[in-house]
């Protein structure tokens, strides 16, 4: 039986349908938990711990083309290229920044996107997913960092594993 750890995905599509499902399995669980009558702010702490676990899995399983396929990633590397890596904490420093700035106009009033919740829901919100996206931001950052000081070309190489079967 095979754990999770040892689990490697290699190809695009299976990583998209990974993406996916996990949306879908976040989706559905915040759709469960107002449907039993939870707090919004439970409903994204909940989906949020789930976020935070299902990208650290990706992480940890998806592999870059030229990249080592047995051997586990380091607890630090998250991406195979440096320049994915930094595009993508890039975009989290992005989602940080407007957690921050729908925080301080939901504090001071002028903004009010989740109706359904209290203020100090929403700020309670606004933070904790500001949290996640800064989070994000340093683990993509600092692989970009690392792999660049390891060398690692920004380019895959051109050519195409060898498929075992069997």
């Amino acid at each position: 039986m095979r754990r999770i750890r040892d689990i490697r995905i290699i190809r695009w599509e299976l990583k998209l349908a990974y993406v996916v499902g996990v949306y879908a399995a976040i989706f559905s669980l915040a759709a469960l938990l107002r449907a039993l009558g939870s707090a919004e702010t439970l409903v994204w702490l909940t989906t949020g711990v789930f976020d935070v676990a299902a990208l650290l899995v990706g992480a940890r399983v998806f592999r870059g083309r030229g990249e080592a396929i047995e051997p586990p990633r380091p607890w630090w590397r998250m991406t195979a290229r440096p320049t994915l890596s930094r595009r993508l904490g890039i975009l989290f420093v992005v989602l940080a920044t407007g957690s921050v700035v729908a925080f301080i106009l939901s504090a001071v009033g002028v903004y009010e996107p989740l109706p359904q919740t209290s203020t100090s829901e929403t700020i309670a919100i606004y933070v904790t997913s500001g949290l996640e996206y800064a989070a994000f931001a340093y683990f993509y950052l600092n692989s970009a960092v690392r792999l660049r000081r390891l060398g690692v070309p920004a380019k895959p190489p051109k050519f195409r594993p060898t498929v075992k079967l069997g």
